[in-house]
């Protein structure tokens, strides 16, 4: 396999391939985008964690020989440092994947390679891996969080959504390196994500486009950039304004704070023929709490990377957290311990992993865990919305009313 690694320091474009999906649904959010502080753009420590898997996986391919993906383990990338269960769970079966792709006969890739999209000015990004056999161009990009599964094709009621991140680079990269794609007849999009919230999610998820499928993309996402650009850009809220940093001063997403200033408290039913009304207001006002929840984990982030950076956020300052306490030496600590007169077991408490922890170390691995293995006991009852109800619980007089019908059944088949 022959490498061609890129070392320029990737820069972000505004209207660059991770910002693609959201540019296409809410134009507006790339002026917004702007208006916030560069540095409070920046993403959380989980992202912190992806982007140092990127780092560590980029490092291991670029050596192109089969590494030791365990050496990984205590390198720091960023203000990141590699566990061992990273390694273990994201970093050693997403470099096993895509060493077998590489490993083909006459593969030859770009890693890490910055792109430049075609008719847009100044937009580029970096793609993760793109991979030529023969004449078929994989595009990978790769996934390092912790988050919900992200798909190359989603289904959306009567069509599949190919993802636009995905798009993005392989229109970029098919601009940026004609010769590379030279005669190729077959585009795959793959997401390697080798970790995510369903832990029977698969870990590639892939989707072959062509060439029109490309141009069309092209021609939709310049559309969007031009409007973006324009004196009164769309907005719209939805899925896509998930990472998108200026929900603290977008109008969709601060609405629900004025209106909750306005709220009323319902007062108590003064008749039965109240209840209805006041059960009503009870389910308005938890949509309101709801809607403003996601953006006070925004607000609340961004005020202490802003406080963490030296300014001044009016009426708020940082605080030392609770002191934990630890061993200074683990080792030396047991030896100590055992020594003054406590039995093993008052020292070490030897116990087994999660299922979930299990189970992700199992995937990793190729192996399923038997179900039978595992049970599962609810923790109590929660308060969510209808259509989240996993297993809905019926009221006190529901199951009053089921009990008594079936009660009545009973006794008037045993009487007939």
């Amino acid at each position: 396999m022959n490498a061609i690694l890129q070392t320029q320091e990737p820069v972000h474009s505004p209207f660059g391939g991770s910002v693609a999906g959201r540019i296409l649904h809410c134009p507006a959010s790339v002026a917004l985008v702007q208006s916030v502080p560069a540095y409070l753009r920046k993403p959380s420590v989980y992202a912190a964690r992806g982007t140092a898997c990127h780092s560590a996986i980029a490092l291991l391919l670029a050596e192109d020989t089969h590494a030791l993906v365990g050496g990984l383990a205590g390198k720091t990338f960023g203000n990141y440092t590699i566990t061992p269960d990273d390694v273990a769970n994201a970093l050693a079966p997403a470099y096993a994947y895509v060493e077998t792709l590489l490993d083909t006969p006459g593969a030859e890739y770009y890693l890490e390679q910055r792109v430049v999209f075609p008719v847009i000015p100044d937009t580029w990004g970096t793609v993760d891996l793109v991979v030529r056999i023969g004449r078929t161009i994989h595009v990978c990009d790769f996934k390092f969080g912790v988050g919900v599964s992200v798909l190359a094709l989603t289904p959306d009621g009567d069509e599949d959504v190919i993802n636009a991140q995905l798009l993005f680079y392989a229109a970029a990269a098919r601009h940026s390196l004609p010769e590379f794609f030279a005669g190729v007849e077959s585009i795959v999009l793959t997401i390697i994500q080798p970790v995510s919230i369903d832990v029977d999610a698969a870990m590639v998820s892939s989707v072959t486009v062509t060439h029109a499928e490309l141009d069309e993309f092209v021609a939709r996402y310049r559309v969007a950039c031009k409007e973006a650009l324009s004196d009164a850009p769309r907005l719209e809220r939805g899925s896509w304004c998930r990472f998108c940093p200026a929900r603290p001063i977008c109008s969709k997403h601060t609405a629900p704070l004025l209106e909750l200033a306005q709220f009323v408290v319902p007062t108590p039913p003064a008749a039965p023929a109240d209840k209805t009304s006041y059960l009503q207001a009870l389910a308005a006002g938890l949509d309101l709490v709801n809607a403003v929840k996601d953006l006070r984990t925004a607000l609340h982030d961004q005020a202490k990377r802003a406080l963490e950076n030296g300014d001044q956020v009016p009426g708020y300052a940082l605080s030392a957290g609770r002191a934990e306490r630890s061993w200074h030496n683990e080792d030396t600590a047991i030896g100590a311990l055992i020594r003054l007169g406590l039995a093993r077991g008052d020292v070490i408490a030897e116990t087994i992993r999660s299922p979930k922890q299990v189970e992700l170390r199992a995937k990793a691995r190729g192996i399923k865990v038997p179900q039978e293995l595992i049970v599962s006991n609810r923790s109590g009852v929660s308060l969510v919305r209808s259509e989240n109800a996993h297993a809905p619980v019926p009221g006190r007089v529901e199951t009053a009313r089921a009990f008594s019908e079936a009660l009545e059944a009973f006794q008037g088949g045993r009487q007939a």
